[in-house]
């Protein structure tokens, strides 16, 4: 009974940072369609609601692997640690989503994570291996998206060269394809970071006896994600989809199949990078291989100020939850 005491409040936890993490996650995925008029708003909703909650069980779990035993030593750890990690989490994506700032929930959950961590047991128990690894696929994430974008234009604009202007409906029909499996990717990343926690909160309460992903954890937040990408993910898009330049059908196009290749392979390989960041950053890659001057780039400045801040701010407010639930006896 003090198990599942103890595990009950880190799934309702695991399961509202899933829906927080899939309004962030919608405009990700509809924003270029919608600012390229390949479909309407609801249309473009309905279907990334669909992929994300396929998504979580395409493409494996390696991410979650690494974000639950890779990045933190689990001996010595609490509930209360893990509760603290989310509750971080979760305070940070609600205060960024009011304030509409573009943050992204995978640096939130590693942020939280570190926090948590070092505010119980010391900063022995960060695993400096683990955690490089992460930032390193978070960091390299941004370049990776821009010149996946950037190359996708050009690549798009050498094959249709003698096509007519008719070719942008061929496009607009392309990203029908492309949304949909860049919904897929971003499920399946976006998902495994909720899972690596719920995991490693299982194996503390005995429910697992060593670490692994059991489907119903994957059904649990791809049900969170889905539900959040419905009621919150058009909140965003404007923010995504229009203040980096103005989207044409070859641009949303090939931003989506960038950040789709992108992903899939991030996911299948276990690196962790943020949907956020390569979905982003694609859509300017794809801006600049048009023309430098259309990206509006006071605006992606600022967005990468806050994706650079968000993991150690994520990290000071974990652990002020930590010491909070510590004060309150909460075990």
């Amino acid at each position: 009974m003090n198990n599942l005491v103890a595990i009950v409040p880190l799934l309702v936890l695991a399961s509202t940072q899933g829906v927080l993490t899939g309004i962030f996650g919608a405009p990700n995925i509809v924003a270029t369609m919608i600012a390229s008029r390949a479909m309407g708003p609801r249309r473009a909703l309905v279907l990334s609601t669909l992929a994300q909650l396929l998504g979580p069980f395409m493409f494996g779990v390696a991410v979650a692997s690494v974000v639950g035993s890779e990045v933190v030593d689990t001996h010595g750890l609490t509930p209360r640690v893990l509760y603290a990690a989310l509750s971080g989490t979760i305070l940070w994506m609600i205060f960024s989503w009011y304030v509409r700032i573009p943050s992204s929930s995978t640096h939130a959950v590693i942020g939280g994570l570190v926090g948590a961590v070092f505010a119980a047991l010391g900063p022995s128990a960060i695993h400096s291996a683990g955690l490089l690894k992460v930032l390193l696929s978070l960091t390299i994430s941004a370049p990776i998206g821009i010149l996946g974008g950037f190359l996708m234009v050009r690549l798009c604009y050498w094959l249709t060269q003698n096509a007519t202007p008719r070719i942008n409906r061929r496009f607009n029909q392309g990203q029908l394809v492309a949304s949909f499996g860049l919904g897929l990717a971003i499920g399946s990343i976006n998902a495994q970071n909720a899972m690596g926690v719920v995991a490693l909160g299982l194996v503390l309460t005995g429910f697992l006896p060593h670490f692994e992903i059991p489907t119903w954890v994957v059904a649990l937040t791809a049900v969170g994600l889905a539900v959040g990408n419905m009621i919150g993910g058009m909140r965003l898009i404007r923010t995504m989809g229009t203040r980096f330049f103005q989207v044409r059908p070859i641009h949303g196009f090939s931003a989506e199949v960038a950040s789709t290749i992108i992903l899939i392979v991030s996911s299948l390989i276990g690196g962790n990078v943020s949907t956020t960041h390569v979905t982003g950053l694609s859509i300017v890659g794809a801006g600049a291989a048009e023309r430098p001057s259309m990206v509006r780039w006071n605006f992606v400045g600022h967005v990468l100020l806050t994706w650079a801040l968000t993991i150690p701010l994520t990290a000071v407010v974990a652990s002020l939850v930590y010491f909070a639930l510590k004060e309150l006896g909460i075990q």
